[in-house]
């Protein structure tokens, strides 16, 4: 292993292998960097005896937000969270939000009579006979407007 200062340095590989109840044998690596290779952070010279195996990892990140969330990079993560936030409850919201009206017309148990009345209205409108389809459309904007009549007549 490199470090940044060009140096190199000591890691330990050990493949480690078991038996398990079932005589299934299983294998993993175990990464280990002694701690003579360790590099000493802030002045801390002494290390403690005791430590467990791993990596000494640093890390560089940038604090810079992709160029396409660029508008709420000023607000932060919390700017952000709300944001996602907000939009997924408006996409749920608009989902749901006319279900309510449509449900009374789309989960009625039997549309027969319904159906009849339309094709009555269809066939008095064919034959001319205006005064009786007025009638019909009557009946049926009437069975629209009143919930517990369409009920009534939707039973089977």
């Amino acid at each position: 292993m490199k470090t940044s200062c060009g140096h190199y340095k000591d890691i330990l590989l050990a493949l480690e292998r078991s038996t398990n109840q079932s005589r299934e044998i299983q294998e993993w690596w175990i990464v280990d960097q002694p701690a003579t290779s360790l590099v000493h952070v802030g002045g801390r010279a002494s290390l403690s005896d005791r430590r467990e195996a791993g990596l000494q990892l640093f890390v560089f990140s940038d604090k810079v937000s992709p160029p396409s969330l660029g508008f709420l990079a000023g607000y932060g993560i919390m700017g952000l969270y709300a944001s996602v936030v907000l939009v997924i409850g408006k996409f749920v919201r608009e989902f749901f939000s006319g279900i309510s009206h449509s449900i009374m017309f789309e989960e009625l148990p039997c549309v027969d009579r319904i159906l009849k009345l339309c094709t009555d209205i269809f066939l008095v409108r064919e034959t001319g006979e205006l005064e009786l389809e007025e009638e019909l459309y009557a009946k049926l904007i009437f069975l629209y407007r009143s919930p517990e009549t369409l009920i009534k007549w939707t039973r089977r």
